[in-house]
């Protein structure tokens, strides 16, 4: 899965453009300005010269980093309790 990484001048036209990082780390941009594209993998030898131009965007935080919600409190008052079932009586109607 692709993640945005930052952004960088496209090497063609020089418009701005979003680059994405995917799992194995390989830079990717698409213009659409100019219709340009290209990729840099992480074994590539200007590997670095992409790194040092790209503008880096902060990372998204992890969900568990992400702070737990507040509870509010409900402000509706609780509902009554359920009547109490009759007691049934010993014996049916029938048997009597």
């Amino acid at each position: 899965m692709k993640k945005k990484f930052g952004y960088m001048k496209c090497p063609d036209c020089g418009a701005r453009v979003t680059v994405k990082i995917n799992d194995l780390e390989t830079l990717v941009y698409a213009c659409d300005d100019c219709d340009g594209s290209g990729y840099c993998r992480k074994a590539e030898g200007r590997y670095p010269s992409w790194i040092a131009k790209i503008e880096r965007v902060a990372p998204a935080p992890e969900k568990s980093a992400l702070p737990a919600p507040e509870k509010v409190p409900s402000q509706a008052a609780a509902p009554p309790p359920a009547p109490a079932a009759a007691k049934v009586a010993e014996k049916m109607p029938w048997e009597r």
